[in-house]
């Protein structure tokens, strides 16, 4: 063969193996789309899975992210044909991530990636709501007030009547300014409990991602004080007050008997289970016009060891006996914290110490009971007594009679602050008299 024959192969040889090379790169430059791709939310809500289909003779994927739609930031890369999965993690709550993948192959030495497809879109839900305040002191209305989201888009309020966290004929209101963390719920009724819970949510188009419900609160809506046409505020006024009732003896009945003989009214820190056991005898002080308070549920506890559930188990007991919530509450011994005062705020009820103090359950004796009163009485003081005792009774038999001959008007306690401040007394707020307010009694 001559020279040029053989020159003229070689050149033949590397024009093939350039076009073979060529074609080759030509083919591995041109990746197939990943044309599916799924998102999902793990269930610790703080992870998204992503799954997409494998493509044939790749290398490996390419992962892109982006919250606005339209910068997207590579986030990962993985090898392998077969690896179609992938856990991006430490998700934000209630924000909006956009997903593309992208199929690669390396070859000589360079990188050759698929065109982008259709990116996939998942929503993560705010996280649980969180209530702040559920408070009512205007008639017919519940003020609420919330944690704010700002990633939110806006609230929803669900309200229901009762205080046993029953929503299943809830009323829904919503907040879509995402910038406000309260709101008003008004046309209620006045001294009824209501259940109370909300939620966070963000918005997708026509799609809403709703976060979890917060813990529901409840509370009752405030119940302006109607003054009886009987009661003159230019006029000396004071409340009677009996704690431990109603009574497993006649105490309680007697009691009650002087006052509707006198039309006189006097307020009941009642335990409640004896109010549990007594229906009939909470009936007829509502009948007399009497005010009902709650002296916790069994009176164990005092002081810091006082519950929330040891009040509202005695509002509850209260209820069932006579359809109606107490409107005020002592604590056991006077012994007042800021568990039990927000506990009495949440339930809508002042708190009431004594500015007298008669000191029946240590003397039990009816005279010493009467001068106590008589000897020390003066406008609008609130008085301490038991109900439970027979010598209390014949002491109140004494005493009525004679404060009325005195001029004295004998009021519950919310009557005795409404008349002498002009202004309903506050929930939550502990009085000592007409006009005193301590809030941190031991």
């Amino acid at each position: 063969m001559s020279k040029k024959m053989k020159i003229i192969i070689a050149v033949l040889v590397v024009i093939g193996v350039c076009a073979g090379v060529f074609a080759k790169y030509s083919k591995d430059s041109n990746v197939e789309q990943v044309t599916s791709v799924v998102a999902a939310v793990e269930n610790d809500s703080k992870s998204i899975s992503i799954k997409w289909n494998s493509v044939k003779n790749c290398t490996g994927y390419n992962l892109y992210e982006s919250t606005n739609g339209t910068e997207f930031r590579k986030i990962a890369t993985v090898d392998g044909e077969d690896t179609t999965s992938y856990i991006f993690g430490n998700a934000k709550t209630a924000e909006k991530y956009d997903f593309y993948v992208t199929a690669v192959r390396k070859s000589f030495g360079k990188s050759f990636e698929s065109k982008r497809f259709a990116p996939v879109r998942i929503c993560i839900p705010p996280e649980q709501a969180k209530i702040k305040s559920v408070l009512s002191q205007k008639s017919g209305v519940i003020a609420v007030e919330w944690s704010g989201d700002s990633n939110a888009d806006g609230y929803q309020i669900q309200y229901a009547e009762g205080d046993k966290g029953d929503m299943s004929a809830a009323k829904t209101q919503s907040v879509a300014d995402n910038s406000k963390t309260s709101c008003e719920i008004d046309g209620l009724k006045d001294g009824d409990a209501y259940s109370i819970r909300m939620r966070a949510y963000i918005k997708d188009g026509n799609s809403v991602y709703n976060g979890a419900w917060s813990d529901i609160q409840t509370v009752k809506v405030f119940k302006a004080v109607k003054l009886g046409s009987d009661i003159d505020t230019k006029k000396p006024m004071i409340a009677l007050t009996f704690d431990d009732g109603p009574g497993y003896n006649s105490a309680s009945d007697d009691i009650l008997d002087v006052l509707e003989k006198y039309n006189a009214r006097a307020t009941f820190f009642m335990v409640g289970q004896n109010a549990k056991d007594h229906p009939k005898n909470l009936k007829r002080k509502v009948e007399l016009g009497c005010e009902l308070g709650n002296h916790t549920f069994d009176h164990t506890h005092y002081g810091k060891k006082v519950t929330k559930s040891d009040i509202k188990k005695a509002s509850d007991a209260i209820y069932d006996a006579c359809g109606q919530y107490p409107t005020a509450f002592r604590s056991p011994g006077g012994n007042t914290t800021q568990t039990i005062r927000d506990e009495c705020e949440a339930e809508n009820m002042p708190l009431y110490y004594w500015s007298l103090d008669t000191q029946d359950w240590k003397y039990r004796n009816a005279d010493h009971v009467y001068n106590a009163v008589m000897k020390n009485v003066k406008d609008g003081d609130i008085i301490l007594m038991h109900e439970i005792y027979p010598t209390t009774a014949d002491a109140v038999k004494k005493m009525v009679p004679e404060l009325i001959k005195q001029g004295y008007q004998l009021v519950t306690c919310e009557e005795l602050i409404q008349a002498k401040t002009g202004e309903a007394p506050l929930s939550g707020t502990q009085y000592v008299n007409a006009k005193t307010i301590n809030n941190k009694t031991k």
